[in-house]
C-alpha cells in the first residue's frame, strides 16, 4: 500500500499524508513552503496543507519581513507519532 492510497482513505487526500511523510523523513527542523517536491504535493496545494499542519499544532509558521519566503518548523506534537507509524507501513515517499 502506498502513501497516496492510505492518505486518500485515511486522511481525505493523498497529498496530506505524502507531505507529512516528506516533512518527517526529508525535511530538516526548518524548511520553506516551496521546498517539498512536486512529486509529493502540487505547489498550488502545499500552502493549504501546511496551514492545516500549523492548525493541528504540528508545525509553526515563520514569516520574515525582509524575505517573501514562508518557513515552517516542526513542533514536538504527539501527532507526529501517527506519521511515524504510517511511515512504517507505506511505501517511501518520493524525494
Amino acid at each position: 500500500m502506498d502513501a497516496g492510497d492510505v492518505g486518500r482513505l485515511l486522511f481525505g487526500r493523498p497529498s496530506r499524508l505524502r507531505l507529512a511523510l516528506w516533512i518527517h523523513t526529508h525535511a530538516g527542523p526548518r524548511f520553506f513552503q516551496s521546498e517539498p517536491p512536486k512529486t509529493v504535493i502540487a505547489q498550488s496545494a502545499c500552502g493549504v496543507e501546511l496551514t492545516r499542519l500549523v492548525d493541528l499544532g504540528m508545525l509553526t509558521e515563520h514569516r520574515e519581513p525582509a524575505n517573501r519566503r514562508v518557513y515552517y518548523e516542526r513542533t514536538r506534537s504527539p501527532l507526529w507519532a501517527i506519521i511515524t507509524a504510517a511511515a512504517k507501513v507505506v511505501d517511501p515517499v518520493d524525494k
